[in-house]
């Protein structure tokens, strides 16, 4: 068995195989040599540009994403710190009113 016509794969068992492949007839249009992939290099730099491409695309979407939770999320706890503050003091106002209500009638207040 040549190793340029093996074919490696897993069988069910979990065992690494190896499979004979036919030997190719037609050479490649471009190069004299059999068994290589006959692809351009323009071709080739094309696809790795594409994918950078799509790469940082889906960077920049993950960073726009991060932010926007984090933003989303300091404006609900900074509205909701100001509204709880806001609650408080209304809650130790009104407090303040009966205990003064209630002093000035002569109830006992804590």
């Amino acid at each position: 068995m040549s190793e340029k016509n093996a074919q490696l794969y897993v069988d069910n068992d979990g065992n690494l195989q190896s499979a004979d492949l036919p030997e190719p007839e037609d050479k490649c249009l471009t190069c004299d040599k059999k068994h290589t992939a006959c692809v351009s290099f323009l071709s080739h730099e094309n696809a790795m540009m594409h994918k950078d491409m799509d790469n940082e695309r889906s960077h920049r979407q993950t960073l726009f994403v991060c932010l926007t939770v984090i933003i989303l999320t300091l404006i609900f706890v900074i509205s909701y710190t100001f509204r709880m503050n806001s609650f408080i003091d209304v809650i130790k106002q009104l407090t303040a009113d009966i205990v003064e209500i209630a002093r000035a009638k002569g109830i006992p207040a804590p």
